[in-house]
């Protein structure tokens, strides 16, 4: 895998560019409640990356590149300090400039890792990834709404387990606390078995007022108290293998379409940012 910033554009030039994916993780600096840091998402979706890119290269001739991180996303609550939000139509055309930029180095396969769940961000990398396709034709995917959702490789059974008992873990839960202990145990502030456990229904989530009142004063939504290192490993790992089987199959077109199904992206309702009287970033 390599960093194309740090390539010239003569070397960009010579790639082989039916032979590569390149890779892009956009994802927010944010508030994640009393024992993440600000920029947990864009920890994770590198981790990801890297991982999948190791994982792609391993199992295939598929040659890796990644752009640098881009801290962009849209978001729906920003109401704590930290947060560093875009509007859904911000997020959209820097999303989209960034894939037509790529293509128009003559890649075929751009990846976009949108490593943040809020359906604010999804959605709006979603609509620049369809936009890109239907410009250059199929030659962009953004996987992780769907695997959120759960599409993907089978998780670990005590990890389904978990899931099932305390599956509304929606923030700076079990989930991302564990991911991150994996991670990088450092970046995990002590204290976090203490916190209150913080409980929302999928529909409210979909209220920001609902979420607000659900984070409280600590800004997580669901119970760090269970998070674990190695249910972390296990939880990164099956994400690694889900993007690599999602690339993979895209590269090859061929059964990557589950990957390119977000169920949310359905709902008319989440799209309102994109109206103009709606879509302001409210800060306070």
């Amino acid at each position: 895998m390599r960093d194309l910033s740090l390539m010239t554009w003569k070397e960009i030039k010579e790639v082989d560019k039916k032979g590569s994916v390149v890779f892009v993780v956009m994802a927010p600096i944010e508030e994640h409640g009393w024992c993440l840091p600000l920029a947990t998402d864009v920890i994770e979706g590198e981790n990801w990356s890297r991982g999948a890119m190791k994982l792609i290269e391993e199992k295939s001739k598929i040659l890796c590149y990644y752009l640098p991180t881009f801290p962009i996303a849209a978001a729906s609550v920003n109401a704590f300090y930290g947060s560093v939000h875009f509007s859904m139509k911000t997020t959209f055309e820097v999303a989209y400039e960034i894939l037509d930029s790529v293509r128009h180095m003559g890649f075929e396969n751009i990846v976009i890792i949108a490593s943040h769940a809020d359906p604010d961000h999804q959605i709006a990398v979603i609509k620049a990834v369809r936009r890109i396709n239907r410009k250059h034709g199929i030659c962009a995917i953004a996987p992780m709404g769907s695997i959120f959702e759960g599409t993907g490789v089978e998780p670990a059974e005590d990890v389904k387990e978990l899931e099932k008992r305390y599956g509304n873990d929606f923030h700076a839960g079990w989930v991302e606390t564990s991911s991150m202990l994996d991670i990088d145990d450092n970046n995990v502030r002590s204290g976090f078995e203490n916190l209150p456990d913080s409980d929302i229904t999928d529909k409210d989530m979909i209220s920001k007022r609902k979420q607000l009142a659900a984070m409280g004063d600590y800004g997580h939504i669901g119970m760090p108290r269970f998070a674990t290192k190695v249910i972390g490993h296990k939880l990164n790992q099956n994400c690694i293998e889900s993007i690599c089987e999602a690339v993979i199959n895209f590269y090859n077109r061929s059964g990557y379409e589950k990957y390119d199904d977000y169920f949310l992206f359905k709902i008319l309702p989440l799209h309102i940012g994109f109206l103009k009287s709606f879509g302001k970033v409210k800060r306070g």
